[in-house]
């Protein structure tokens, strides 16, 4: 009985091997988090200031636009550099 139960744990092990000793599989790339940057936080405060805006005056809406515009101009252009410098 024990021979068979070391048979089928032998056999049991070599195709995990095989799968790790394979040559056409390769390590995975690391996945490297973003920096953190201020334009969430810019963007987050200009459409707050939009909402205020609302019940206050024009003035402080198109202040809120402007740093919403602001805000999301560096989010998307953050990831644009980001995306172009990374390898294919």
């Amino acid at each position: 009985m024990s021979e068979s139960n070391e048979e089928s744990s032998a056999t049991s092990a070599s195709p995990a091997k095989s799968l790790v000793d394979s040559p056409t599989m390769t390590p995975p790339r690391p996945i490297n988090p973003p920096p953190p940057t201020v334009w969430p936080f810019v963007t987050a405060v200009g459409m707050t200031t939009c909402f205020w805006g609302v019940e206050l005056n024009l003035t402080v809406i198109c202040v809120g636009a402007i740093l919403f515009a602001v805000g999301m101009t560096g989010f998307i252009g953050d990831w644009i550099r980001e995306h172009r410098s990374e390898p294919t």
